[in-house]
């Protein structure tokens, strides 16, 4: 268990990406979709645990010396097969997971970024977690297949950066 600041403790950390790319004018976002495996989930998700596939952002954990920016890089490539820059930090989230196998709560803290696409990429990655599906979406269709709500509002948060940027010729 790692000790941050306010005497608060976190079991496990991730980071991932809120990917955009935009083609004749028009803003898209990268959601994976994957299977849900038993197993561990996130406590107060309700009814969602029996879904077959969640709508998501590409996230993971952060392996031994690694950076937020790196795993989150990492991460977007080889669950969304891309390519992509970070542009900035978006937020970050807590979580409690349940974890059935070994009877506990899991405290977990996901930092996102938002990403411009860059290109795609060949990375052969296998992971426990299987992604069935990648998309590119309109921020109106990935807001309503987005599962967790967090992820919602984390989107809502890159869109808006990426409005402010763009109209200030940032990018």
């Amino acid at each position: 268990m790692k000790k941050i600041q306010n005497n608060l403790f976190y079991d496990e950390r991730s980071a991932g990406g809120i990917v955009y790319k935009i083609e004749n004018g028009k803003i898209y976002w990268l959601l994976i979709r994957t299977a849900n495996l038993p197993g561990r989930r996130r406590m107060g998700s309700g009814s969602r645990k029996n879904l077959k596939s969640i709508y998501k952002f590409p996230k993971g954990h952060l392996k031994e010396r690694e950076f937020l920016k790196e795993a989150a890089l990492r991460e977007v490539e080889e669950e969304g097969v891309v390519k992509a820059r970070i542009i900035s930090k978006i937020g970050s989230r807590d979580y409690v997971i349940w974890d059935r196998a070994n009877k506990k709560k899991i405290i977990k803290k996901v930092t996102f970024f938002l990403m411009k696409y860059l290109a795609p990429s060949n990375l052969k990655h296998f992971d426990r977690e299987v992604v069935l599906e990648r998309l590119w979406l309109t921020y109106e269709e990935a807001n309503s297949k987005l599962v967790y709500d967090s992820e919602k509002i984390l989107l809502g948060k890159a869109k808006e950066k990426l409005d402010k940027l763009l109209r200030n010729n940032g990018l």
